[in-house]
Protein backbone atom coordinates (compact mmCIF):
# COMPACT_ATOMS: atom_id res chain seq x y z
CA UNK A 1 0.00 0.00 0.00
CA UNK A 2 1.12 3.40 -0.79
CA UNK A 3 1.48 5.79 1.94
CA UNK A 4 -0.07 8.87 1.13
CA UNK A 5 -2.43 9.98 3.08
CA UNK A 6 -2.45 12.78 6.00
CA UNK A 7 -5.67 12.70 7.29
CA UNK A 8 -7.46 10.85 10.50
CA UNK A 9 -9.59 11.60 12.66
CA UNK A 10 -9.40 11.75 16.31
CA UNK A 11 -11.10 8.64 17.01
CA UNK A 12 -8.24 6.63 14.80
CA UNK A 13 -6.14 7.39 17.43
CA UNK A 14 -7.04 5.16 19.71
CA UNK A 15 -5.78 2.58 17.35
CA UNK A 16 -2.24 4.17 17.09
CA UNK A 17 1.14 2.74 19.17
CA UNK A 18 -0.04 3.08 22.82
CA UNK A 19 -3.90 1.92 22.80
CA UNK A 20 -5.43 -0.28 24.84
CA UNK A 21 -6.84 -4.09 23.65
CA UNK A 22 -10.30 -5.73 24.75
CA UNK A 23 -9.90 -6.94 28.74
CA UNK A 24 -8.76 -10.55 28.99
CA UNK A 25 -8.64 -12.54 32.55
CA UNK A 26 -5.82 -14.28 33.13
CA UNK A 27 -4.63 -16.23 36.22
CA UNK A 28 -1.62 -15.00 38.77
CA UNK A 29 1.91 -16.68 37.74
CA UNK A 30 4.26 -17.76 40.09
CA UNK A 31 6.84 -15.01 40.15
CA UNK A 32 9.26 -16.63 43.56
CA UNK A 33 11.74 -17.68 43.05
CA UNK A 34 15.78 -17.42 43.80
CA UNK A 35 18.49 -17.35 41.51
CA UNK A 36 20.77 -20.08 41.42
CA UNK A 37 24.49 -19.84 42.37
CA UNK A 38 26.90 -20.57 39.43
CA UNK A 39 30.37 -22.20 40.29
CA UNK A 40 33.37 -22.38 37.97
CA UNK A 41 34.00 -25.09 35.82
CA UNK A 42 36.49 -27.38 37.23
CA UNK A 43 40.08 -27.46 34.94
CA UNK A 44 41.97 -30.72 34.44
CA UNK A 45 44.50 -31.58 37.48
CA UNK A 46 47.83 -31.34 36.19
CA UNK A 47 51.16 -29.66 37.33
CA UNK A 48 51.21 -26.25 35.25
CA UNK A 49 54.74 -25.74 33.10
CA UNK A 50 56.78 -23.17 35.54
CA UNK A 51 56.14 -19.54 33.81
CA UNK A 52 56.67 -16.22 35.27
CA UNK A 53 53.04 -15.27 34.68
CA UNK A 54 51.38 -18.45 35.95
CA UNK A 55 48.39 -16.46 37.50
CA UNK A 56 47.79 -14.76 34.06
CA UNK A 57 47.95 -18.24 32.43
CA UNK A 58 45.14 -19.64 34.73
CA UNK A 59 43.43 -16.26 34.67
CA UNK A 60 43.42 -17.05 30.63
CA UNK A 61 42.46 -20.66 30.92
CA UNK A 62 39.27 -19.71 33.05
CA UNK A 63 38.49 -17.47 30.98
CA UNK A 64 38.37 -19.43 27.79
CA UNK A 65 36.49 -21.95 29.41
CA UNK A 66 33.70 -19.78 30.44
CA UNK A 67 33.58 -18.42 26.76
CA UNK A 68 33.23 -22.06 25.61
CA UNK A 69 30.81 -22.89 28.09
CA UNK A 70 28.68 -19.80 27.02
CA UNK A 71 29.04 -20.71 23.57
CA UNK A 72 27.91 -24.34 23.46
CA UNK A 73 24.73 -23.49 25.37
CA UNK A 74 23.36 -21.29 23.32
CA UNK A 75 25.80 -18.91 21.91
CA UNK A 76 27.23 -15.44 23.99
CA UNK A 77 24.20 -13.21 25.59
CA UNK A 78 24.15 -9.64 25.34
CA UNK A 79 22.44 -6.81 27.72
CA UNK A 80 19.39 -4.96 26.16
CA UNK A 81 20.34 -2.00 28.63
CA UNK A 82 18.12 0.39 27.05
CA UNK A 83 15.16 1.18 23.89
CA UNK A 84 16.17 -1.13 20.76
CA UNK A 85 19.42 -2.56 22.39
CA UNK A 86 22.66 -1.68 22.56
CA UNK A 87 23.05 0.69 19.84
CA UNK A 88 19.50 1.68 19.78
CA UNK A 89 18.87 0.04 16.22
CA UNK A 90 17.39 -3.48 16.65
CA UNK A 91 21.23 -5.30 15.97
CA UNK A 92 21.20 -8.29 18.55
CA UNK A 93 23.37 -11.15 19.24
CA UNK A 94 25.52 -12.26 16.56
CA UNK A 95 24.44 -15.58 16.88
CA UNK A 96 22.13 -17.41 14.29
CA UNK A 97 18.94 -18.69 15.55
CA UNK A 98 17.74 -22.49 14.78
CA UNK A 99 14.20 -22.09 13.78
CA UNK A 100 13.25 -25.45 12.15
CA UNK A 101 12.74 -26.66 15.91
CA UNK A 102 10.09 -24.25 16.59
CA UNK A 103 7.34 -25.84 17.75
CA UNK A 104 3.43 -24.53 15.99
CA UNK A 105 2.90 -22.38 19.75
CA UNK A 106 5.67 -21.31 21.92
CA UNK A 107 5.07 -21.72 25.61
CA UNK A 108 7.25 -19.03 27.94
CA UNK A 109 10.12 -20.21 30.34
CA UNK A 110 8.06 -18.36 32.89
CA UNK A 111 5.11 -15.20 33.18
CA UNK A 112 4.87 -12.19 35.23
CA UNK A 113 2.11 -10.34 35.61
CA UNK A 114 2.28 -6.25 35.33
CA UNK A 115 -0.16 -3.58 35.80
CA UNK A 116 -1.09 -1.56 32.74
CA UNK A 117 1.09 0.48 30.43
CA UNK A 118 3.07 -0.65 27.02
CA UNK A 119 7.04 0.07 28.45
CA UNK A 120 9.12 -2.42 26.98
CA UNK A 121 11.96 -4.50 29.09
CA UNK A 122 15.10 -3.84 29.43
CA UNK A 123 18.27 -6.62 30.05
CA UNK A 124 21.10 -6.08 32.81
CA UNK A 125 23.32 -8.90 33.16
CA UNK A 126 20.61 -11.33 34.89
CA UNK A 127 18.05 -8.48 35.39
CA UNK A 128 14.95 -7.54 33.76
CA UNK A 129 13.50 -4.22 34.49
CA UNK A 130 9.98 -3.67 33.56
CA UNK A 131 8.16 -0.30 34.56
CA UNK A 132 4.14 -0.60 34.67
CA UNK A 133 1.69 0.67 36.65
CA UNK A 134 -0.66 -0.40 39.44
CA UNK A 135 -3.61 2.38 40.66
CA UNK A 136 -1.75 5.31 41.44
CA UNK A 137 1.60 4.47 41.37
CA UNK A 138 4.19 3.40 38.97
CA UNK A 139 6.29 0.82 39.48
CA UNK A 140 9.89 -0.71 38.21
CA UNK A 141 10.33 -4.33 38.66
CA UNK A 142 13.91 -6.09 38.42
CA UNK A 143 13.22 -10.14 37.84
CA UNK A 144 15.67 -12.49 37.60
CA UNK A 145 16.25 -13.11 33.65
CA UNK A 146 16.38 -17.16 34.23
CA UNK A 147 13.61 -17.65 36.96
CA UNK A 148 11.14 -14.39 36.19
CA UNK A 149 11.65 -13.95 40.05
CA UNK A 150 11.15 -10.99 41.70
CA UNK A 151 14.51 -9.04 42.75
CA UNK A 152 13.14 -5.95 44.49
CA UNK A 153 10.49 -3.08 43.35
CA UNK A 154 10.71 0.81 43.24
CA UNK A 155 7.73 2.65 43.17
CA UNK A 156 6.47 6.26 43.07
CA UNK A 157 3.74 8.45 42.46
CA UNK A 158 1.71 8.49 39.12
CA UNK A 159 -0.70 11.80 38.15
CA UNK A 160 -1.18 10.74 34.24
CA UNK A 161 -4.76 10.27 33.11
CA UNK A 162 -4.96 8.77 29.47
CA UNK A 163 -7.52 10.25 27.39
CA UNK A 164 -7.53 9.16 23.73
CA UNK A 165 -6.60 5.64 25.09
CA UNK A 166 -7.45 4.30 28.32
CA UNK A 167 -4.13 3.09 29.08
CA UNK A 168 -2.26 5.24 31.92
CA UNK A 169 0.71 3.24 31.79
CA UNK A 170 4.32 4.35 30.96
CA UNK A 171 5.84 3.82 27.95
CA UNK A 172 9.29 4.12 27.42
CA UNK A 173 11.72 1.30 27.65
CA UNK A 174 14.51 2.36 30.99
CA UNK A 175 17.80 3.14 30.08
CA UNK A 176 20.35 1.21 32.13
CA UNK A 177 24.38 2.85 32.89
CA UNK A 178 26.38 1.13 35.42
CA UNK A 179 24.80 1.12 39.01
CA UNK A 180 21.57 3.24 37.46
CA UNK A 181 18.46 2.54 35.89
CA UNK A 182 16.34 5.53 34.57
CA UNK A 183 12.81 5.67 34.01
CA UNK A 184 10.39 7.84 31.90
CA UNK A 185 6.91 8.10 33.15
CA UNK A 186 3.72 8.86 31.20
CA UNK A 187 3.31 11.83 33.23
CA UNK A 188 6.95 12.83 32.72
CA UNK A 189 8.32 12.05 35.68
CA UNK A 190 12.35 11.05 35.44
CA UNK A 191 13.79 8.61 38.05
CA UNK A 192 16.97 7.33 38.78
CA UNK A 193 17.17 4.19 40.63
CA UNK A 194 19.57 1.91 42.14
CA UNK A 195 19.93 -1.31 40.22
CA UNK A 196 21.61 -3.13 42.67
CA UNK A 197 18.88 -2.96 45.29
CA UNK A 198 16.44 -0.81 43.75
CA UNK A 199 16.46 2.26 45.69
CA UNK A 200 15.44 5.66 44.42
CA UNK A 201 18.32 7.66 43.73
CA UNK A 202 16.67 11.08 42.60
CA UNK A 203 13.32 12.26 40.79
CA UNK A 204 12.12 15.28 38.70
CA UNK A 205 9.18 16.47 37.62
CA UNK A 206 10.56 17.14 33.72
CA UNK A 207 6.93 17.54 32.06
CA UNK A 208 5.54 19.94 35.14
CA UNK A 209 9.19 21.64 35.40
CA UNK A 210 9.15 22.86 31.79
CA UNK A 211 5.65 23.59 30.72
CA UNK A 212 5.24 20.51 28.29
CA UNK A 213 2.07 19.08 27.25
CA UNK A 214 0.73 15.21 27.58
CA UNK A 215 0.35 14.70 23.75
CA UNK A 216 -1.55 12.40 22.36
CA UNK A 217 -0.61 9.52 24.44
CA UNK A 218 1.24 11.09 27.32
CA UNK A 219 5.25 11.04 27.33
CA UNK A 220 6.71 8.53 25.05
CA UNK A 221 10.58 9.22 24.27
CA UNK A 222 12.98 7.05 25.60
CA UNK A 223 15.77 8.91 27.51
CA UNK A 224 19.49 8.59 26.15
CA UNK A 225 22.75 8.60 28.71
CA UNK A 226 25.51 10.10 27.25
CA UNK A 227 28.88 10.35 29.37
CA UNK A 228 27.68 11.69 33.12
CA UNK A 229 24.09 13.15 31.01
CA UNK A 230 20.54 12.21 30.91
CA UNK A 231 18.77 13.71 27.70
CA UNK A 232 15.21 13.53 27.29
CA UNK A 233 12.60 14.91 24.80
CA UNK A 234 11.00 16.66 26.68
CA UNK A 235 8.50 19.46 25.06
CA UNK A 236 7.98 21.96 26.68
CA UNK A 237 8.07 25.57 25.89
CA UNK A 238 10.92 26.33 28.36
CA UNK A 239 12.95 23.26 27.13
CA UNK A 240 12.15 20.96 24.59
CA UNK A 241 15.14 18.65 25.26
CA UNK A 242 16.80 18.67 28.58
CA UNK A 243 20.09 17.15 29.88
CA UNK A 244 20.29 16.54 33.98
CA UNK A 245 23.10 14.96 35.80
CA UNK A 246 22.84 11.28 36.12
CA UNK A 247 24.27 11.48 39.57
CA UNK A 248 22.07 14.21 40.82
CA UNK A 249 19.25 14.81 38.73
CA UNK A 250 20.32 18.52 38.72
CA UNK A 251 19.75 20.26 35.13
CA UNK A 252 22.74 21.04 33.00
CA UNK A 253 21.36 22.50 30.00
CA UNK A 254 18.12 22.67 28.19
CA UNK A 255 17.86 23.21 24.68
CA UNK A 256 15.33 24.71 21.86
CA UNK A 257 11.12 24.46 22.79
CA UNK A 258 9.89 22.44 20.26
CA UNK A 259 7.14 20.13 21.09
CA UNK A 260 8.38 16.39 22.07
CA UNK A 261 8.13 13.03 19.63
CA UNK A 262 7.46 9.55 20.45
CA UNK A 263 11.09 8.60 18.76
CA UNK A 264 13.87 8.22 20.53
CA UNK A 265 17.35 10.13 20.26
CA UNK A 266 20.24 8.67 19.43
CA UNK A 267 24.12 9.41 20.39
CA UNK A 268 26.65 10.21 16.90
CA UNK A 269 30.36 9.84 17.73
CA UNK A 270 31.65 12.21 15.37
CA UNK A 271 35.29 12.50 15.95
CA UNK A 272 36.02 13.51 19.44
CA UNK A 273 32.44 14.98 19.45
CA UNK A 274 29.29 14.06 21.04
CA UNK A 275 26.04 14.56 19.07
CA UNK A 276 22.67 14.27 19.10
CA UNK A 277 20.38 13.39 16.82
CA UNK A 278 16.24 14.17 18.23
CA UNK A 279 13.54 13.97 15.98
CA UNK A 280 10.74 16.33 17.87
CA UNK A 281 7.32 16.57 16.82
CA UNK A 282 7.94 18.85 13.49
CA UNK A 283 11.47 18.72 13.18
CA UNK A 284 14.89 16.80 13.36
CA UNK A 285 17.90 18.33 15.05
CA UNK A 286 21.60 17.84 15.55
CA UNK A 287 22.66 19.15 19.25
CA UNK A 288 26.01 19.28 21.08
CA UNK A 289 25.71 16.95 23.85
CA UNK A 290 28.19 18.52 25.90
CA UNK A 291 26.16 22.17 25.67
CA UNK A 292 22.71 21.15 24.17
CA UNK A 293 23.84 23.95 21.74
CA UNK A 294 21.64 23.45 18.17
CA UNK A 295 23.65 22.55 15.64
CA UNK A 296 21.31 22.02 12.54
CA UNK A 297 17.99 21.28 11.70
CA UNK A 298 15.45 20.22 9.17
CA UNK A 299 11.72 20.01 8.65
CA UNK A 300 10.55 16.43 9.37
CA UNK A 301 7.04 15.64 10.75
CA UNK A 302 3.17 16.97 9.74
CA UNK A 303 0.94 18.90 11.66
CA UNK A 304 -2.50 17.72 12.31
CA UNK A 305 -3.46 14.54 14.34
CA UNK A 306 -0.30 12.73 13.46
CA UNK A 307 3.20 11.10 15.22
CA UNK A 308 6.94 10.69 14.59
CA UNK A 309 7.45 7.54 16.39
CA UNK A 310 9.97 5.38 14.89
CA UNK A 311 13.65 5.75 16.12
CA UNK A 312 16.28 7.15 13.75
CA UNK A 313 18.69 4.38 12.49
CA UNK A 314 22.55 4.59 11.51
CA UNK A 315 23.30 3.61 7.75
CA UNK A 316 26.69 3.91 7.88
CA UNK A 317 29.22 6.27 6.89
CA UNK A 318 27.19 9.36 9.15
CA UNK A 319 24.44 8.59 7.19
CA UNK A 320 20.82 7.83 9.33
CA UNK A 321 17.07 6.57 8.34
CA UNK A 322 14.25 8.63 9.51
CA UNK A 323 10.35 7.13 8.81
CA UNK A 324 6.87 8.23 9.86
CA UNK A 325 3.75 8.05 8.41
CA UNK A 326 0.99 10.68 7.30
CA UNK A 327 2.38 11.73 3.95
CA UNK A 328 5.96 12.09 5.45
CA UNK A 329 7.85 8.90 4.26
CA UNK A 330 11.33 8.88 4.28
CA UNK A 331 14.56 11.10 5.07
CA UNK A 332 18.03 10.14 4.41
CA UNK A 333 19.94 12.90 6.27
CA UNK A 334 23.77 13.05 5.88
CA UNK A 335 26.29 14.65 8.27
CA UNK A 336 28.86 17.21 7.06
CA UNK A 337 30.66 18.73 9.56
CA UNK A 338 28.03 20.18 12.05
CA UNK A 339 25.46 20.22 9.40
CA UNK A 340 22.66 17.86 8.29
CA UNK A 341 22.11 17.56 4.84
CA UNK A 342 19.30 16.32 2.52
CA UNK A 343 20.46 12.98 0.51
CA UNK A 344 16.53 11.38 0.11
CA UNK A 345 13.44 12.73 0.76
CA UNK A 346 10.69 10.43 -0.61
CA UNK A 347 7.22 10.06 0.96
CA UNK A 348 6.76 6.41 -0.54
CA UNK A 349 9.86 4.57 0.15
CA UNK A 350 8.73 3.41 3.55
CA UNK A 351 6.29 5.23 5.69
CA UNK A 352 6.26 3.80 9.07
CA UNK A 353 3.80 4.84 11.91
CA UNK A 354 5.80 4.04 14.48
CA UNK A 355 8.07 0.55 13.99
CA UNK A 356 11.82 1.16 13.91
CA UNK A 357 12.92 -0.54 10.75
CA UNK A 358 16.40 -2.74 10.86
CA UNK A 359 19.39 -2.39 8.79
CA UNK A 360 20.38 -5.78 7.53
CA UNK A 361 23.75 -5.78 5.79
CA UNK A 362 22.66 -3.30 2.21
CA UNK A 363 19.19 -3.39 3.20
CA UNK A 364 16.48 -1.93 4.95
CA UNK A 365 13.84 -4.22 6.00
CA UNK A 366 10.60 -2.10 7.77
CA UNK A 367 7.32 -1.58 8.36
CA UNK A 368 5.10 0.81 5.45
CA UNK A 369 1.66 1.69 6.55
CA UNK A 370 -0.33 2.87 9.17
CA UNK A 371 -2.47 0.26 12.06
CA UNK A 372 -5.23 2.49 11.76
CA UNK A 373 -5.52 2.29 8.38
CA UNK A 374 -5.71 -0.42 6.80
CA UNK A 375 -3.50 -3.24 7.02
CA UNK A 376 0.59 -2.24 6.96
CA UNK A 377 2.98 -4.10 4.63
CA UNK A 378 6.52 -5.10 5.09
CA UNK A 379 9.11 -3.96 2.67
CA UNK A 380 12.69 -4.81 1.99
CA UNK A 381 14.62 -1.92 0.54
CA UNK A 382 17.83 -1.85 -1.75
CA UNK A 383 19.95 0.89 0.26
CA UNK A 384 22.16 1.50 -2.53
CA UNK A 385 19.35 1.84 -5.72
CA UNK A 386 16.67 3.12 -2.84
CA UNK A 387 13.99 0.44 -4.47
CA UNK A 388 11.58 -1.63 -2.72
CA UNK A 389 12.99 -5.79 -3.42
CA UNK A 390 10.10 -7.04 -2.28
CA UNK A 391 6.70 -5.74 -0.29
CA UNK A 392 4.51 -8.29 2.04
CA UNK A 393 1.29 -7.03 1.95
CA UNK A 394 -0.94 -7.32 4.98
CA UNK A 395 1.77 -8.46 7.01
CA UNK A 396 0.59 -5.77 9.72
CA UNK A 397 2.44 -3.70 12.52
CA UNK A 398 5.67 -6.01 13.95
CA UNK A 399 8.54 -5.15 15.65
CA UNK A 400 11.49 -6.22 14.11
CA UNK A 401 15.40 -7.70 15.95
CA UNK A 402 18.14 -8.88 13.67
CA UNK A 403 19.98 -11.82 14.62
CA UNK A 404 22.90 -12.09 11.88
CA UNK A 405 20.84 -11.72 8.63
CA UNK A 406 18.00 -13.00 10.17
CA UNK A 407 15.58 -10.95 11.20
CA UNK A 408 12.54 -11.61 13.98
CA UNK A 409 9.31 -9.98 13.81
CA UNK A 410 6.90 -9.96 16.76
CA UNK A 411 3.51 -8.99 14.81
CA UNK A 412 1.00 -6.90 17.07
CA UNK A 413 -1.48 -9.44 17.40
CA UNK A 414 1.31 -12.77 18.32
CA UNK A 415 2.93 -13.95 15.83
CA UNK A 416 6.23 -14.55 16.02
CA UNK A 417 8.61 -14.71 12.63
CA UNK A 418 11.55 -15.28 11.47
CA UNK A 419 12.70 -14.42 7.92
CA UNK A 420 15.99 -14.60 6.06
CA UNK A 421 16.66 -10.78 5.97
CA UNK A 422 19.14 -11.34 2.38
CA UNK A 423 16.65 -13.20 0.33
CA UNK A 424 15.03 -11.46 -2.98
CA UNK A 425 11.51 -12.26 -1.87
CA UNK A 426 9.31 -12.66 1.41
CA UNK A 427 10.31 -16.51 2.87
CA UNK A 428 9.51 -17.01 6.13
CA UNK A 429 12.17 -19.40 7.98
CA UNK A 430 9.61 -20.10 10.33
CA UNK A 431 6.78 -19.29 12.10
CA UNK A 432 5.13 -19.39 16.16
CA UNK A 433 1.55 -18.19 17.50
CA UNK A 434 2.75 -16.52 21.03
CA UNK A 435 0.13 -16.61 23.88
CA UNK A 436 -3.09 -14.34 23.37
CA UNK A 437 -1.90 -10.79 23.66
CA UNK A 438 -1.56 -8.09 22.18
CA UNK A 439 2.33 -7.27 21.77
CA UNK A 440 2.63 -3.70 21.20
CA UNK A 441 5.79 -2.93 23.91
CA UNK A 442 9.20 -3.39 22.36
CA UNK A 443 10.78 -6.85 22.75
CA UNK A 444 13.89 -7.21 24.33
CA UNK A 445 16.82 -10.04 23.93
CA UNK A 446 19.69 -11.42 25.76
CA UNK A 447 21.59 -14.72 23.72
CA UNK A 448 18.60 -16.67 22.71
CA UNK A 449 16.19 -15.28 25.49
CA UNK A 450 13.07 -13.19 24.74
CA UNK A 451 11.64 -11.01 26.62
CA UNK A 452 7.98 -10.31 25.86
CA UNK A 453 5.20 -7.94 27.06
CA UNK A 454 1.49 -8.66 26.36
CA UNK A 455 -1.32 -6.79 26.71
CA UNK A 456 -4.59 -7.78 28.18
CA UNK A 457 -6.88 -4.68 28.11
CA UNK A 458 -5.94 -0.85 29.71
CA UNK A 459 -5.14 -2.37 33.51
CA UNK A 460 -3.77 -5.85 33.03
CA UNK A 461 -0.42 -7.62 30.69
CA UNK A 462 2.27 -9.97 31.78
CA UNK A 463 5.71 -10.44 30.64
CA UNK A 464 7.21 -13.45 29.30
CA UNK A 465 10.69 -15.15 28.42
CA UNK A 466 10.82 -17.11 25.85
CA UNK A 467 14.05 -19.69 25.49
CA UNK A 468 14.54 -19.68 21.31
CA UNK A 469 16.54 -22.31 19.31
Amino acid sequence: MIETSIRMTVPNLTRLSFLGTPRFSRGRPRVCCQPQTKTAPRLPGRQPIPSPWPRCRWSFYLSLAWFTLGFLEGGLSQDWPQILGPNRDGQATAQQLHPQQWPERLTPAWKVELGNGHAGAAIVGSRVLIPHRRADSEVLTALELESGGTLWECSWPASYQGTITPDDGPRCVPVCHKDWAVCYGAAGDLVCINLSNGEKRWQRTLRKDYDAEDGYFGAGSSPLIVNDLVITCVGGEKGGVVAVELDSGRTRWTSTGREASYASPIHIKLGSEDLLLVVTRLDTLLLNARDGSLLSEVKFGSRGPTVNAATPIALGGNDYLLTASYGVGTLILGIDGITLVEKLRDRNLLASQYNTPLLVSQRILGIHGREDVGIASLRSIDLQSREVLWEQAEFGAAHLLNFQDQVLAVSLDGMLIMLDGQADAYEPLAQSFLPTGTYRALPAVSGNQLVLRASHGPTESELMMFRLQ
